[in-house]
């Protein structure tokens, strides 16, 4: 028996299983990727290069999304916790990283809207008979430009990968979009939730020192709570949820503990499953 099923599981969270709703779009979804790929195929080696070009962006895009869904659900609970260097790298802080797998998705789709859009759009203006620009070439290159702005975002660091951080002071939460941070002082309990997917919060006092902002004025593609709260959104976390929750749960409950936090023994413990 893993130590993890040891672990209760909270009474707010139910059942994290596909439902057969989403077992069939995923399948859907899958079969409609493929088709798209092997029309690609086809089209390619009728001598139709456009259609193979295409064919394989749609049939990949599709696929991507089907995979995509399933990450949500099954983002991958191998990775560990770690000691992070923060700040001038003097002091260190525990830090659990969203999944790598799961933002990996999330570009190679963006990217593929790009190629989608812009793509077309560039075709039709250089293939199109008479002089101007074709209403498809804009409507295309709009999206396409709204597309290809978000992997600049990426490439500029502003939009990145997440993860959560634990210091004796605080936590600092780094969204793919925000970053914010609450002090244990001001955390008044620790609290599992569902809204559709399980999440856990932290939630500060009124008048919790909460400092917060968006490192990107568009792409918010998460959401900083609107009251002095570190919500985690355990989907986009590669580890166990109830891990996670219990592992959140016991610093928070001890105050006495935390100074193992950016240490080595904050790594040995979550590996004990030491949360009693």
């Amino acid at each position: 028996m893993r130590f993890s099923d040891q672990l209760q599981l909270p009474v707010e969270w139910p059942d994290s299983g596909f439902s057969l709703r989403e077992k069939m779009s995923t399948a859907l979804l899958s079969a409609i990727g493929c088709g798209g790929v092997l029309v690609g195929i086809a089209g390619g080696l009728g001598g139709q290069p456009a259609a193979l070009r295409y064919g394989l962006a749609y049939g990949f895009l599709v696929l991507l999304v089907a995979v995509f869904g399933v990450l949500l659900k099954r983002s991958g609970a191998h990775e560990t916790v770690r000691s992070a260097p923060i700040g001038s790298g003097q002091r260190s802080a525990t830090e659990i990283r969203q999944s790598r797998r799961l933002w990996s998705v999330l570009v190679a789709l963006t990217a593929c809207c790009t190629a989608v859009t812009a793509g077309p759009a560039i075709e039709i203006y250089l293939n199109a008979p008479t002089s101007g620009i074709p209403g498809a070439s804009v409507v295309l290159g709009v999206l396409g430009s709204v597309f290809a702005s978000f992997l600049v975002l990426v490439v500029s660091g502003l939009i990145r990968p997440g993860s959560v951080e634990f210091t004796p002071d605080g936590i600092r939460h780094r969204g793919w979009s925000f970053e914010s941070f609450l002090p244990w002082e001001s955390v008044a309990g620790v609290k599992p939730a569902y809204n559709g997917h399980r999440m856990i919060l932290l939630i500060g006092f009124a008048n919790a020192q909460w400092t917060s902002r968006y490192t990107t004025p568009v792409w918010r593609i998460d959401k900083l709570p609107p009251v002095p709260m570190i919500e985690l959104d355990c989907r986009k976390f590669a580890m166990q949820d109830v891990l996670l929750f219990h592992f959140v749960s016991f610093y928070a409950s001890n105050p006495a503990m935390r100074v193992e936090l950016g240490t080595d023994a904050a790594r040995a413990r979550f590996e004990a499953r030491d949360f009693s």
